[in-house]
C-alpha cells in the first residue's frame, strides 16, 4: 500500500510569498509596516527580480499588502479584515440588496464582546490612546478623515481584544459601514455625533468587562436607530435620482 503522495516542484515565487506571509501572521511586520525593498528581497532569498515581483503581486491579491509607488513606496501590509466580503456587501448595498441594519446587527452580535475583552485586557498606555482618540473626534468635519475619527475608538478596541479571528471581523463590519457612507457622505454630526463612546470608554478603563459590553450594546442600538434614519433618506434620494434620469 502506497502511503505517499507525488512530489510536486514548488515554484520559488510561491516559496517566497509563503515565507513573507508567515512572518506577517506571525507579527514581525504588522499593519502600515513596510516590507523589506524589492532588492533587499531579491538578496535575502537569492532570486531574480521576477520571483521577488510575483511573490508580492501575490500576497497583494490576498489582500495582505498594498503596494504604493513613488520614491517611499513599496509593499506595505494592511489591516487583516476580510476585505473582498467587505466590499461584495457594500455593492450589495448600494443595490438595495443589503440595509444598515442588517449590517449593524451583526455588530451588535460581535461589538459588545469585543469592548468586555478590551476591558479584561486593557493597559494604562491603551488607556491614554483611548481618551485621545475620543478627544479627537471633530479633530476635522472633512471627509474621510471625520470617518475614521469617529471610528478609531472601535478600531482600538477590536485590536485591544487580544482575539485576531474577532478583531478581523469587526473591522471589517467597521470599515463596511465607512465605505458606505463615504460613497454619500451624510452629515457626520447626524449619523454619529461626538462623545458617543465616552460610557464605553469609562468602563473599558476602569476594567469593567460587563459594564463595556453593555455600553457598547447601548451605543450601537442607538447608531442604528441613526443609520436607519439616514439610509431612508439616501434611499429616497437615490430613487428621486432614478426617476428624473
Amino acid at each position: 500500500m502506497n502511503y505517499f503522495k507525488p512530489i510536486k516542484q514548488v515554484k520559488a515565487s510561491e516559496e517566497v510569498s509563503q515565507q513573507l506571509k508567515r512572518a506577517i501572521f506571525e507579527g514581525k511586520y504588522v499593519a502600515g509596516d513596510k516590507l523589506p525593498s524589492e532588492r533587499e528581497l531579491i538578496e535575502n532569498f537569492e532570486v531574480s527580480r521576477t520571483v521577488v515581483r510575483e511573490a508580492i503581486k501575490g500576497l497583494e491579491a490576498r489582500g495582505l499588502v498594498e503596494i504604493k509607488q513613488g520614491a517611499t513606496g513599496g509593499a506595505f501590509v494592511k489591516e487583516l479584515t476580510f476585505e473582498r466580503l467587505s466590499n461584495d456587501c457594500k455593492d450589495l448595498f448600494l443595490l438595495g440588496q443589503m440595509s444598515f441594519t442588517e449590517i449593524c446587527q451583526a455588530r451588535l452580535a460581535i461589538e459588545p464582546v469585543v469592548a468586555g475583552l478590551a476591558a479584561k485586557h486593557c493597559t494604562d498606555e491603551q488607556a491614554k490612546i483611548l481618551i485621545e482618540a475620543n478627544n479627537n473626534e471633530s479633530k476635522t468635519l472633512e471627509y474621510p478623515e471625520i470617518v475614521l475619527l469617529r471610528s478609531r475608538v472601535h478600531y482600538l478596541l477590536a485590536d485591544m481584544c487580544n482575539n485576531r479571528f474577532l478583531t478581523a471581523i469587526d473591522k471589517s463590519l467597521i470599515q463596511l459601514v465607512a465605505n458606505i457612507t463615504h460613497k454619500f457622505q451624510p452629515d457626520t454630526d447626524k449619523i454619529h455625533p461626538a462623545g458617543l463612546h465616552q460610557s464605553i470608554i469609562d468602563a473599558v478603563i476602569a476594567r469593567d468587562e460587563v459594564g463595556a459590553e453593555k455600553a457598547m450594546r447601548a451605543h450601537l442600538t442607538e447608531f442604528i436607530s441613526l443609520l436607519q434614519g439616514i439610509e431612508e433618506e439616501y434611499r429616497e434620494w437615490l430613487n428621486a435620482s432614478h426617476t428624473l434620469s
